[in-house]
């Protein structure tokens, strides 16, 4: 569904390449604040604009990862005072205060505290910005994410930034036409202020309508982030978009974005060359990213088209089969099933953790099929296999429902078109358990380990779907139930351009109808500038509307697939994983840090000679700047010294429920749905799991650890479920 913009996109993205070999500013700063909290002065009697200016302010933080509370604009200066805390003062309590009120919070401001404020106000002109006479603005410029063009869907009349205390200030908005600064980060004293003349956003409270990209300014240009972060998300990737770059490079660009695993194109096995899936996959587990082979069938490969034209699928004029950039194959044709098939084992020899079978369908479930019989170019199921096993169970060739001169034509006869729906429909799942057996089968003969997944689109909205596309939902539980798949749900594009709180329907609606079977959402982010001017700022979600996908997207499920690691803006996933650990809470006491939240996380320490205890035990599972702190309540602290020279955890891809040492052994529970991959910094001489001898897969990393004499640390991929794997030098 996603393939209608796919050929245009391409070029757009063929930029992105470099960026795997350019470092961030986010990635190449060691200097970080890690505020705990973000506080917003609440006015309760706010109406109007100044309401949706004050959620769409807190709506921006809560989007980032932050853990939010509201306060009476009283509370201000004692929370600036809290070099822990981000204070958010919108426009409507801002307005209310008094110059004296506004002096003392300067005061605590300028003794390191950090404030965001928008609108003109006393407490505005207390930081000495001067505001310009309201001007008509209609595109803005980012000067920290210059790539992103935004434009406002109206036109509006709003104040810029005439004067401003030029000393540690720096431009971050300004008005494109007229290049009037909008939003400047002031420094005062020890302290830092962001502020945005106009207001963030009066019309949605949302936060994304006028700067989108607020969650980079905040992250980069004021130098705050939440304490935590966590790999969780899964993402597309169509190697005809990185064409030259190493998949080393790739795997470490997509591990600091936080990806658990990439679901590969598996298209370019047989192309000339073709795309070398064995490095990789290895490159992959290396840096700790779980490898799925995507499939597209019927489209096979360009490679498989060309070198077996009699086996290609036709439409309604008789002619072959090909939209977009989708060549499809008849897999209805049992020999054409089998050599796909036999091709695709070729593929399945390598460590692949599980394949997901996308979209399928034999109309190539592309945004023209959605016109059904209207686009007769477009409409198929039309080989001469097919068509001979339609008339056999009909009587008539459904080449008759084009005849505008037969008694079946599909404008006179509508239960002729709705029997061969339901044929199309039988043809697809037909093929679909063929595909599954055999995938189920390989998986036996392997490991039995691998995770199978179906990704359909979701027609919750649009039941038409079930004719055009040839599916039914019922049918498609029973398939996942049968072959124990991970379903995989992706909206249609005519869903693409509302709101991301569209992902909390159809979260709730897919728990219910799989009665607590684990799913995933697929979240598609392409250019779409025409579905969406006048009504969002950028031509593809970006900033905080990216941000809010990933979080309304996953409060239905455990999983989120985004399409495409390409697609979206680098600085996007940077931001990625601390949105993605959002729901945590932490607090401090007394040298302890306290930390209560539903998933797996990591909390960032300063580099250096630290030991760790969690819930008063040595604990195992660190880095050098970060710890592995899992669901639950937990009480950390932080001590001088080094550690004992024991093995330690250093990155996990499931849920860790526990780890400790004993002796030269490090014993790690974890909870996985599928694979978990566990990075370890030195290469273990003994591996159990459950108490049993284990030869699990291991792949060195060449990570340094100080526990490790030959400086070489490993990836071991583990079975799915929940176990205790135990890890020992010798």
């Amino acid at each position: 569904m996603r393939y209608r913009w796919k050929t245009a996109a391409r070029v757009a993205f063929l930029v992105l390449p470099a960026l795997a070999c350019t470092p961030s500013p986010l990635l190449s700063q060691p200097s970080w604040i890690h505020p705990r909290r973000a506080v917003v002065a609440w006015d309760a009697a706010a109406t109007g604009e100044d309401s949706l200016d004050q959620l769409s302010l807190e709506a921006v933080f809560v989007s980032m990862g932050f853990r939010t509370e509201r306060i009476h604009p009283a509370q201000c200066e004692g929370a600036m005072r809290d070099s822990n805390t981000i204070c958010i003062i919108p426009h409507a309590a801002a307005v209310r205060r008094t110059r004296n009120a506004s002096r003392s919070l300067l005061a605590a401001l300028e003794g390191g505290g950090v404030l965001v404020t928008d609108g003109v106000s006393p407490l505005s002109q207390m930081l000495g910005v001067l505001p310009g006479t309201p001007v008509h603005v209609e595109e803005i410029t980012d000067h920290l994410r210059p790539e992103v063009k935004i434009r406002w869907p109206a036109k509006e009349i709003v104040p810029w930034i005439a004067g401003f205390p030029k000393t540690g200030a720096t431009v971050v908005y300004s008005d494109k036409m007229r290049n009037h600064p909008l939003a400047v980060i002031m420094t005062r004293g020890r302290g830092r202020c962001l502020y945005i003349a106009p207001l963030v956003d009066p019309a949605t409270g949302r936060g994304y309508v006028r700067f989108a990209t607020l969650p980079w300014v905040i992250a980069e240009g004021m130098r705050c982030r939440p304490p935590f972060s966590r790999r969780a998300a899964d993402a597309y990737f169509d190697p005809g978009y990185r064409a030259g770059v190493p998949a080393e490079s790739l795997a470490r660009m997509w591990r600091s974005w936080g990806i658990r695993g990439i679901h590969a194109a598996a298209w370019y096995a047989s192309g000339n060359p073709p795309y070398d899936y064995a490095g990789l996959v290895e490159a992959l587990h290396r840096n700790g990213i779980l490898a799925y082979a995507w499939l597209e069938w019927p489209y096979v490969g360009k490679a498989f088209w060309d070198r077996y034209p009699l086996w290609r699928q036709k439409n309604a004029l008789l002619q072959d089969a090909h939209l977009d950039f989708l060549y499809l194959m008849d897999l209805q044709n049992p020999e054409c099933m089998a050599e796909a098939l036999k091709e695709l084992k070729v593929l399945l020899a390598l460590d692949w953790d599980g394949v997901d079978v996308a979209e399928f369908t034999l109309t190539g479930a592309g945004r023209e099929a959605l016109e059904g019989p209207a686009m007769p170019e477009f409409f198929t199921g039309f080989t001469e296999f097919g068509r001979h096993e339609f008339w056999k169970e009909t009587g008539f060739d459904p080449t008759e429902l084009f005849d505008p001169r037969s008694r079946h034509y599909w404008k006179a006869d509508s239960s002729a078109l709705k029997s061969f729906y339901r044929y199309r429909t039988g043809v697809n799942y037909a093929a679909e358990r063929t595909i599954f057996s055999e995938l189920r089968k390989a998986d036996r003969e392997k490991s039995g380990a691998e995770e199978l997944m179906l990704t359909i689109v979701d027609n919750t909205q649009h039941p038409e779907f079930d004719d055009l596309l040839g599916f039914n939902m019922n049918e498609t539980v029973a398939i996942t139930k049968q072959f124990d798949l991970r379903l995989n749900v992706e909206d249609p594009y005519t869903e693409w351009s509302r709101p991301p709180e569209r992902y909390t329907a159809m979260g709730g609606y897919y728990r219910r109808l799989l009665g607590g079977r684990p799913f995933m959402i697929d979240v598609n982010v392409v250019p779409l500038e025409e579905d969406r001017k006048n009504r969002f700022s950028t031509e593809l979600p970006a900033g905080t509307e990216f941000l809010q996908l990933w979080r309304y997207a996953s409060g239905g499920t455990d999983r989120v697939c985004f399409y495409s690691e390409s697609s979206i803006y680098e600085k996007d996933w940077l931001l990625l994983p601390f949105a993605m650990a959002g729901g945590e809470s932490v607090t401090a006491d007394r040298g302890a840090v306290t930390v209560d939240g539903p998933n797996t996380v990591t909390l960032s320490a300063e580099p250096g000679d630290w030991r760790v205890r969690m819930d008063g035990q040595p604990w195992p599972a660190r880095g050098e700047s970060e710890i592995i702190v899992p669901a639950g309540k937990h009480v950390i602290r932080i001590i001088g010294g080094q550690d004992v020279e024991g093995i330690r955890l250093l990155s996990i891809t499931g849920e860790l429920s526990g780890a400790r040492w004993s002796g030269d052994s490090l014993s790690v529970d974890y909870h996985s749905v599928g694979r978990c991959a566990l990075g370890f910094d030195t290469v273990p001489g003994r591996m159990t799991l459950d108490e049993k001898p284990a030869m699990l897969r291991l792949y060195r990393t060449g990570r340094t650890g100080r526990t490790d004499p030959s400086g070489t640390g490993c990836v071991v991929i583990a079975p799915p479920g929940s176990h205790r794997c135990v890890v020992s030098r010798h």
